[in-house]
């Protein structure tokens, strides 16, 4: 009798906390789903799915002005998507990256388009918000 309820004890306290923690979905799986739609949209050239995802105003590189306006988006959509850098074809195979000192965050790094490797110095940044995922700012490090 001591035996049985000594394992019935054991059991109920290592698999509740699997079930109560495995069956809610985490901040990983909202991310990876908005990233699938992100990337999708982008590789279809869909800037108003895009910019749907898209927080105002999104930073921009520095000496460059903040896009504040959906106009300002589409007019600098082939800047932040197809200019020096070709998110397209980065986007392939990009993995969010998460820094664990802003889990609400995530970035994708992609190299120069004519460049066959090495450095990835644009910085495609996307934050959690109250309406969910959102693409927030672009960035060319080396500037």
């Amino acid at each position: 009798m001591k035996l049985t309820l000594a394992i019935v004890l054991a059991l109920i306290f290592i698999f509740p906390p699997c079930a109560i923690l495995c069956a809610q979905p985490s901040k990983n799986d909202s991310m990876d789903a908005f990233w699938g739609k992100f990337k999708a949209a982008v590789t279809k050239g869909d800037k108003p799915a895009v910019f749907a995802m898209t927080q105002l105003p999104v930073g921009m590189s520095y000496g460059e002005s903040r896009i504040r306006t959906r106009a300002q988006f589409m007019k600098q959509y082939t800047h932040i998507f197809a200019g020096e850098v070709n998110a397209v074809k980065c986007f392939e195979t990009a993995k969010p990256q998460v820094d664990n000192a802003r889990p609400k965050e995530f970035n994708i790094t992609c190299p120069f388009a004519k460049n066959s490797g090495g450095d990835e110095p644009f910085v495609y940044t996307f934050k959690l918000t109250q309406s969910g995922w959102r693409f927030v700012s672009f960035e060319n490090i080396n500037e």
